[in-house]
């Protein structure tokens, strides 16, 4: 399959020249700094630089790790065209003829055309295994040139995106947001009983910790799988921040959420192995419908990734003063790396205006480098005086971690980022700015969301779920006794809700519903709550309506009446049946409504909710389709 060849006139070439241009003995490159070997040697990126022809010179560690071969199988015997997918390589140089409409052969001159031409060249692209097993990768390409600008050769970066692959596909496939998070295998979701006893333990958590689901639940709970060096100082630190003794164990993990006090930490998970990676998990309380916990959520995605960053930042500080001068002796060659970060990088002067920037920060900015350089840091965020004060915080401290801002494009574009910066020496130690290192955080700072509206959120219809309510009605409560406003609670309850299922099934019932929650939530204003209490149950929180007693019943009445005639229109509801054509099943459906006004919080929560519904049961009585109001004593 691979044709035997080498270039020595080329080699012979790399080798005269001065030390800037030895690129192709990985000797020389284990000496170029900590920029330099922190991506030869790195497992996760697979470095492979070739002679002009495409012949392979070198291939670190990372290469041979993902790939399979040892360096010696493929230097000078190969091209990066013969590891690669051929069907995707004509694909690719199809494509590329026809974007710059000159005719490109498939192979090795397909996969660095656009380097060749100054053009900047990230793809996807398949990549085979010795043993014939193939993973997608992101592949950066940079020419790599002599001091008379000749290009002597190539250097493609490639990192495996399997991860991001499974993942896309996963979420395309689950449908549910509950499906997508707790079927992830980027997610560790692991639910406890109130006692922490491991109850679901999915196959995320399977992947990251090596235990099948059968071999924890029932049996253990999360801190058996954690540090317990880490649990013993996290149980020390709580008691010492919270002024209340906390054993080490489980109770150290969730003491947090049990008090209901948001608590994402770090901690060192155990797998079955005994081997550990660091974790970020989050941790939420799960409540029944009387808000007693029954259990706990938690939440955990490796963090052996940014812990790689920091400790390659930190490496890159150590060698800050040695690292000025060696980019400026291998200035072709650092720059070819500089340009091929996966993050978006930027240097300031120290009053934040920029001196220099890679492809990646012109990608976010959608600015070219010359636009950037000279301009100010703070213009290209959404706010610039946080952007700014984030500079004053480098100076001051000299470093600054996952300080996170919000990136405008020129086209309009935001970006959620989080950056990691530094003060920049010269040689003689004198300051010269700041260096920063951005990364995109968008679908992190989304999946946080996600995880939160699944603990206050109804899955089916989306509206706020009791928990929520809960603290709805405490807050409205609180401010009708302050306004001395009254303020009205409605529980809904669909006439006839159970033939819908019993007929139809419960898929049908379900589409029901969320046509319900959607009518309903058409009715109310935005100071008002919509939400729902299970099964076939709404409750609607109608916030301060008059001084007026009477005036408040009135408001609350025309409201009630309108919810009836909307919720009276007939449903179209249409559905599909696995094989079958799309099928619309017509509904006729009706509300029993009960009311009652507060004025403050001497009812308590719990009464007004329960005469509420004693009203709706009234109105049931009554015939369905109807309103009453309970009465209560002011």
């Amino acid at each position: 399959m691979f044709e035997q060849g080498s270039d020595t006139a080329l080699v012979e070439d790399f080798r005269t020249r001065d030390n800037a241009a030895e690129v192709q003995r990985p000797g020389a490159l284990l000496n170029t700094g900590a920029l330099q070997s922190a991506i030869f040697n790195s497992a996760n990126f697979s470095s492979i630089a070739t002679d002009a022809r495409g012949v392979i010179q070198i291939f670190n560690v990372g290469a041979e790790r993902m790939l399979g071969y040892t360096a010696v199988e493929v230097m000078n015997k190969i091209t990066p065209a013969d590891i690669s997918d051929p069907q995707e390589m004509v694909i690719r140089a199809e494509a590329l003829s026809v974007e710059l409409e000159t005719p490109i052969a498939p192979g090795f001159e397909a996969l660095v055309f656009k380097a060749s031409r100054g053009i900047e060249d990230i793809y996807e692209l398949t990549y085979i295994r010795k043993d014939g097993s193939r993973f997608p990768a992101v592949v950066s390409v940079t020419a790599l040139r002599d001091a008379q600008d000749e290009i002597i050769g190539y250097l493609l970066i490639g990192t495996d995106n399997t991860a991001r692959k499974q993942a896309e596909e996963a979420l395309l496939k689950a449908g549910a947001l509950q499906n997508a998070i707790f079927n992830s295998a980027n997610f560790s979701s692991i639910a406890t009983d109130a006692r922490g006893v491991i109850q679901i333990f999915n196959v995320g958590a399977e992947r990251m910790l090596g235990y099948t689901a059968a071999e924890v639940m029932n049996k253990i709970t999360p801190a058996d799988i954690s540090d317990p060096e880490e649990v013993i100082a996290r149980a020390k630190a709580l008691s010492t921040e919270l002024a209340t003794p906390i054993a080490p164990g489980f109770e150290a993990l969730v003491f947090k959420a049990s008090r209901g006090i948001e608590d994402i930490y770090e901690l060192t998970y155990i797998r079955k192995d005994g081997s550990r990676f660091p974790a970020v998990v989050s941790v939420t309380a799960l409540r029944d419908a009387q808000n007693d916990i029954i259990g706990y959520l938690l939440i955990g995605t490796d963090n052996t990734a940014r812990k790689r960053i920091e400790a390659e930042q930190k490496l890159l500080e150590e060698e800050q003063k040695q690292l000025s001068q060696r980019l400026r002796d291998h200035h072709f060659y650092t720059r070819s790396l500089f340009e091929s970060n996966i993050d978006a990088l930027m240097a300031t002067d120290p009053f934040g205006i920029i001196i220099d920037v890679n492809k990646q920060m012109e990608a976010l900015t959608d600015c070219t480098r010359d636009e950037l350089i000279g301009a100010p840091f703070k213009n290209y965020f959404t706010d610039p005086e946080r952007a700014e004060a984030g500079i004053k915080l480098v100076l001051s401290e000299k470093k600054l971690t996952n300080y996170e801002l919000t990136a405008r494009a020129r086209d309009g574009k935001e970006t959620v980022v989080s950056y990691n910066a530094r003060t920049l020496y010269d040689r003689d130690r004198r300051l010269q700015g700041v260096f920063a290192a951005v990364r995109d955080i968008t679908e992190r700072k989304q999946a946080e969301r996600q995880i939160l509206n699944l603990a206050s959120h109804d899955a089916l219809t989306q509206l706020p779920n009791r928990r929520l309510l809960d603290d709805r009605l405490s807050q409205t409560m609180a401010n009708s006794k302050r306004s001395g406003r009254y303020s009205a609670l409605m529980f809904l309850d669909l006439d006839n809700f159970k033939t819908v299922n019993d007929e139809h099934g419960h898929d049908v019932g379900d589409l029901l519903l969320i046509e319900a929650a959607h009518r309903i939530s058409s009715c109310m204003r935005a100071v008002d709550t919509v939400a729902r209490f299970g099964g076939d149950e709404f409750v609607v929180i109608l916030s301060e309506l008059d001084l007026n007693r009477n005036q408040s019943i009135t408001h609350a009445t025309l409201v009630a009446e309108k919810l009836l005639a909307v919720l009276s229109k007939p449903y179209a509801l249409k559905y599909e049946q696995k094989g079958k054509a799309e099928t619309t099943v017509e509904h006729d459906c009706t509300a029993s409504i009960g009311v009652v006004l507060f004025q403050d919080h001497v009812p308590g929560k719990n009464n007004i909710i329960k005469w509420a519904d004693t009203a709706m049961y009234e109105s049931k009585k009554a015939g369905r389709n109807s309103i009453r109001f309970y009465e209560t004593k002011d």
